[in-house]
């Protein structure tokens, strides 16, 4: 009889460390698999286990984290699991990839080392922590962005061409007229991040943009913005906080000079929406003494949708508010705009983009200081463009791409300031 019990006792034993054993490979196998609801079910029975192995425990709370991107929990508990069994290099991969996911390079790249260091290392992990290793470095690296443009124009200074200056009785010399001109434009724009420790970053950047006529020099228009400050990076939102110097060159000389700081905030507000905010605030200042010297505030909110890979929408506004030495040459602007980018069959890709700026100056327009035009300038501004490449047409990285603009801008000073402008351009671009 004693024998008897002795041996269901034994087989009990048994069938509930076999039930406990397949318990547990059901809940690592959905930990491979990251799925996250039958992780939590089989968490809740797997803890109940009198045997339950608390490093197992720890690793389906890591694994649920991070599939919610909740990348700084699971940090702290793949550190806490290798603190404790540091032999563990499956744990240690698992946090390089959380590093990752979270763009704490420096660290990640770290950890990612020390899993590629382990001696029988299996070809799999090896190829794997290659390719982590590769996109850390390119993400890293220095990110340029080129374009180039032939200009044509008949009114390069986008002025009206009426001929009499309002009802002054004055009539406009040549220089007031619209002037024809051919050159090229240009934007160049430099890029890199530094990662200083965790998701702390030192951002640089510089923008280079202008434009170029070799038979009309005198509106050759270049200007420069370096910026250069620091920048917090975490896998669904970026900050940047960047103090800036930029100057303006017009016609070979040098016009004006600003210091400034530039705040910028994106974000992903889900898979499919996200969000960039920027504030600036600039103090601009002229090589020559002139009444247009003062500041310049900005905020900028752009929200952007992206239902699929192969489309983009985004719509946003500005708000500046430009104070000078003189009332009349400043302003407030208000602008909104709308985008589209869509990828068609055949390689065919094309961007839209639509705005409006209404713009409103703070004083009574005098004219050269000296013509009043009793009138506060107010100006509305309308604008399409619109772009279409085909995405396997390149040179050297270089793509051709038709790119259409149409601009019109309507002021109630309209013998100075109204004017249309069509332009039709091949322009040619390089990311790299």
């Amino acid at each position: 009889m004693r024998f008897c019990i002795s041996l269901l006792a034994f087989f009990s034993i048994q069938m509930v460390l076999a039930n406990h054993s397949k318990l547990e490979e059901q809940l690592k196998q959905a930990i491979y698999q990251q799925e996250f609801k039958k992780i939590q079910i089989l968490l809740k029975d797997y803890k109940q286990q009198e045997n339950a192995d608390p490093t197992v425990i720890a690793y389906a709370k890591a694994k649920s984290a991070f599939i919610q991107q909740d990348y700084q929990t699971a940090i702290s508990i793949y550190r806490n699991i290798i603190s404790q069994k540091p032999e563990l290099n499956s744990m240690r991969m698992e946090l390089a990839v959380a590093l990752f996911a979270d763009k704490q390079d420096n660290e990640a790249k770290l950890q990612f080392d020390k899993v590629k260091s382990v001696p029988d290392l299996p070809g799999v992990a090896y190829q794997k922590i290659e390719a982590y290793l590769e996109a850390i470095n390119q993400r890293n690296e220095w990110q340029f962005d080129l374009n180039f443009s032939y200009l044509k124009t008949d009114n390069v200074a986008n002025v009206s061409h009426q001929p009499q200056i309002e009802n002054t009785g004055f009539i406009k010399n040549e220089t007031m007229l619209p002037q024809k001109a051919n050159g090229f434009a240009f934007n160049v724009d430099v890029a890199k991040d530094f990662n200083l420790f965790n998701s702390h970053y030192l951002s640089f950047r510089n923008e280079a943009t202008g434009k170029i006529y070799w038979d009309n020099h005198r509106f050759d228009d270049v200007s420069n913005r370096l910026l250069l400050g620091y920048a917090y990076k975490k896998s669904d939102k970026t900050l940047r906080i960047q103090p800036f110097y930029d100057k303006r060159w017009f016609g070979n000389r040098s016009f004006h000079w600003s210091n400034g700081l530039q705040f910028s905030y994106d974000f992903a507000i889900s898979n499919q929406w996200k969000n960039q905010t920027v504030l600036s605030f600039e103090k601009r200042s002229f090589f020559d003494e002139n009444l247009q010297a003062g500041n310049i505030k900005a905020f900028s909110n752009t929200l952007l949708w992206l239902p699929n890979p192969k489309q983009l929408f985004y719509v946003g506004g500005t708000i500046s508010k430009e104070n000078t030495r003189e009332k009349q040459y400043g302003s407030t602007s208000k602008n909104i705009r709308l985008g589209w980018l869509q990828e068609y069959q055949w390689g065919i890709s094309s961007q839209l983009s639509f705005s409006f700026t209404h713009r409103k100056f703070h004083d009574e327009a005098i004219l050269v200081g000296i013509i009043p035009l009793n009138k506060i300038r107010q100006d509305k501004i309308y604008s399409v463009n619109a772009k279409f490449w085909k995405r396997d047409w390149y040179l050297w990285g270089i793509t051709p791409k038709l790119n259409i603009v149409w601009k019109k801008q309507q002021s109630n000073l309209a013998s100075l300031y109204s004017y249309t402008d069509k332009q039709i351009t091949v322009l040619f671009e390089k990311s790299f």
